[in-house]
């Protein structure tokens, strides 16, 4: 093949490529955008924590680390779901503290969270932890919350738990 066929031929193909760049770009980019838009027209729910929620977990809340949380946390949440009245009493720090109808009662012990565990997750306080975006959780000295309040949990006197119910926060 003679320089000129092959420079002809380079020239070309240079040609053509770049004419078909722009039209795959345009092509990605309209994609993208689609992806885009399909994202934020539905919000994906967030498993997991703030990278300040991290922080705080064990700068402010006192926890160890971050999984002594979220394997607490998730176990919690498997209880609830399955009523597995045990699992839910061995995640409970005694006494527990019980709000409703505006008076405080105490549950002295795990045989006492289990004959009134009906009582004391109530529907409201059930759906509060189902329904708690990891990265909605709020986290202070006090330990963390769950939903406007309908549960509190910490570590007490070295072992994570739930210390406190609300039933009252929709009434």
């Amino acid at each position: 093949m003679n320089n000129t066929k092959a420079l002809k031929i380079m020239v070309t193909s240079v040609l053509a490529l770049s004419i078909s760049i722009p039209a795959l770009s345009v092509s990605a980019q309209a994609t993208t955008v689609k992806a885009t838009t399909t994202q934020t027209a539905t919000p994906a729910k967030v498993d997991h924590l703030t990278a300040e929620q991290e922080k705080s977990l064990i700068h402010v809340a006192g926890f160890d680390n971050v999984k002594q949380f979220t394997g607490f946390y998730a176990n919690l949440r498997r209880a609830v779901a399955q009523n597995n009245k045990e699992a839910v009493a061995q995640r409970i720090s005694y006494p527990l503290s019980i709000y409703s109808n505006s008076k405080k009662r105490s549950i002295l012990n795990k045989k006492q969270f289990i004959a009134e565990y009906d009582k004391i997750m109530t529907t409201e306080v059930k759906k509060a932890l189902a329904n708690q975006r990891l990265d909605e959780l709020f986290i202070r000295d006090q330990g963390v919350m769950v939903g406007n309040g309908e549960i509190w949990m910490a570590i007490l006197d070295n072992k994570l738990g739930v210390y406190t119910i609300n039933q009252q926060i929709h009434q």
